[in-house]
């Protein structure tokens, strides 16, 4: 998925120490202390009231960590630390950068108090996972995997007068969906009708097909490209998704035709969730697929389910769909089946969940699902080097404002706004690393410094980005050839206003002639994998004689039929989404 709101991927190989904030108080008698960690936006501060040798309570009174990912770590971790007296507490999967936040912020303030901090510390790991009590049940729907994909085929299922249960392995719901922006590729839409901008499912279809090198089913992209506007605004007036009044422009599109929601990934998936929940779809978290139940005439039937230690089988009446997701954030999957890049190793980190490890793509696999496309594998050109996601404030290249790479020479070495996988080859050429470079005048445009005041400080703060007067400052921090990179800006500038650009630019055509400058360093990273099980145009799974695999649906990055070798920018939510709609739709009316 595009654009990764997220760095708490990387957390999973760091380990951060606390600051404190504030003076001891009456360490004799006890009191309430203030603690602070290191959270993935900013710091965690607590507030934690200390008597006599006990907590008596635990607060979480300051944070910026992520909405709908954090949650569970917020709203759990203070209780458990209270309830078993222990820093022994167990992070919660997923979250472990704002869990491993709150138990630094805690012994932070433990430690202002004078309390004897490794007591706390050395007794038996709790859980703080609250365990579903797992029984064997029948549905007419299971669904699998609780992203986009999924709780849009969840409500449409329930919708059609289904029975609906979507099983999560993780603790929250979103998959990569609420990592992303959410935004969604489709023609004719409201805004561009407002624009007066032409366009048409056609032209998208055809950017999508030719965008993944004609390798993907074209019926199958035409699908999405026909359908992707009922699915935007199914979401915006059925499920109440609410939209940016403005387009996002991502490379392989001919014309702007993304819409983007208020808040970004989470403004999908929680308006999909309370939709859902309202509906009557059950949703159980921190609940793990394990395998097909499959009856003697090769139907699926069921799943089989585990949460912490329980195991119980979940019988599908009409079927199961798949949306687990792809497997960018398995290392040996990707390297296995990688046939382009040098390397995909530990050395080049993901935008993705840690969730995302194609565990649906082996199930579906181990009962003769057909698998196609697995060595297409999409590297998201410019990451922050500190934790492998994108930048929020790298976003003039996909804004429509202006924006350059340069290497350590100083030079241009690719358009800044080609199809992904052309920009990540040329990152990729100069050693790995690229430097983002833009003016005050597109972040003032685009007000960045408002919106991403707290990535700016902490990327600052990170040695990621700096900001300086002159281009030669800027230069000199990152050791840049400066000569060089004030030719390179003067020769950008020159091609924009004879929109003869010397790489082919043709949109983002801003120039940029006075600072203040911004400069940003980054790598590139695993984002999407385009391979998974096959499907038809009705969401069945095919076998590897391709023939239907009976009750068994899928969509979402768990399939490989959409995007050929390269997934277009902002297609991915549109294909999600209508598949996910026509997976929950015709199980539903599956018997």
């Amino acid at each position: 998925m595009k654009k990764l709101l997220n760095s708490f991927i990387a957390v999973l190989a760091l380990t951060l120490a606390a600051c404190g904030t504030s003076e001891p108080q009456n360490t004799a008698t006890g009191g309430t202390f203030k603690g602070t960690g290191k959270g993935r936006n900013a710091d965690v501060v607590v507030e934690v009231t200390y008597t006599d040798g006990k907590i008596e309570n635990v607060e979480i009174v300051e944070h910026s960590e992520s909405a709908g990912i954090s949650d569970e770590a917020i709203s759990t971790i203070p209780a458990a630390i209270v309830e078993s007296q222990s820093l022994a507490v167990d992070t919660v999967s997923g979250a472990t950068f704002t869990s491993v936040a709150i138990l630094d912020a805690v012994e932070d303030a433990l430690t202002q108090a004078g309390a004897d901090v490794e007591s706390f510390k050395n007794k038996e790991v709790v859980s703080n996972t609250e365990t579903v009590a797992l029984e064997d049940a029948t549905y007419d729907v299971v669904v699998l995997g609780a992203g986009g994909a999924g709780l849009s085929a969840a409500v449409e299922a329930r919708n059609a007068g289904a029975s609906v249960v979507v099983v999560e392995k993780m603790p929250y719901a979103g998959g990569n969906t609420i990592l992303s922006y959410a935004e969604l590729a489709c023609a004719n839409n409201w805004l561009q009708k407002e624009q007066g901008i032409e366009d048409s499912p056609e032209n998208m279809a055809q950017e999508m097909w030719e965008g993944g090198g004609k390798v993907a089913d074209k019926k199958m992209v035409d699908i999405v490209a026909n359908n992707a506007l009922e699915a935007a605004e199914w979401l915006k007036d059925e499920i109440g998704v609410e939209y940016q009044d403005y387009l996002v422009w991502e490379g392989g599109h001919s014309v702007p035709r993304a819409v983007e929601p208020v808040a970004k990934g989470p403004g999908m998936i929680n308006p999909l969730v309370d939709y859902a929940k309202e509906h009557g779809v059950e949703i159980m978290l921190n609940t793990k697929a394990e395998e097909f139940v499959v009856n003697d005439e090769g139907r699926v039937v069921g799943v089989k389910v585990s949460n912490n230690g329980q195991t119980a089988t979940f019988t599908a009446t009409n079927g199961v769909v798949l949306a687990t997701g792809g497997f960018g954030a398995n290392v040996e999957m990707r390297d296995r089946y990688n046939t382009r890049w040098q390397t995909l190793d530990a050395s080049v980190l993901t935008t993705n969940s840690p969730a995302i490890v194609g565990d649906g793509i082996v199930m579906a696999e181990n009962i003769g699902a057909n698998l196609i496309n697995m060595e297409h594998i999409q590297l998201y050109p410019f990451n922050n080097p500190l934790t492998g996601v994108f930048y929020g404030i790298e976003a003039p290249s996909w804004s429509g404002e202006g924006l350059i790479y340069v290497n350590k020479d100083g030079n241009r070495f690719v358009n800044e706004v080609a199809m992904r996988d052309v920009r990540a080859e040329g990152i990729l050429a100069q050693g790995g690393t690229a430097y983002a470079i833009y003016n005050q005048a597109v972040a003032d445009r685009l007000n960045l410094e408002e919106e991403f005041a707290e990535e700016y400080a902490r990327c600052l703060e990170g040695g990621v980005f700096y900001k300086a007067d002159t281009l030669e400052e800027i230069a000199d921090h990152f050791g840049i050839n400066a000569e060089n990179l004030v030719a390179t800006m003067d020769k950008y500038n020159e091609g924009i206003k004879n929109n003869n650009d010397e790489f082919g630019r043709t949109t983002s055509m801003v120039t940029m002639e006075e600072g203040p400058w911004f400069i940003l360093e980054g790598v590139v990273s695993v984002h999407h994998t385009m391979g998974g099980v096959e499907i038809n145009e009705n969401a069945e799974v095919l076998n590897t004689a391709g023939s239907v695999i009976e009750g068994l649906f899928a969509a979402g990055e768990v399939t490989g039929s959409i995007h050929g070798n390269n997934r277009v920018g902002t297609c991915a939510i549109a294909d999600i989404t209508v598949f996910g709609r026509i997976a929950g739709k015709n199980v539903a009316a599956n018997k």
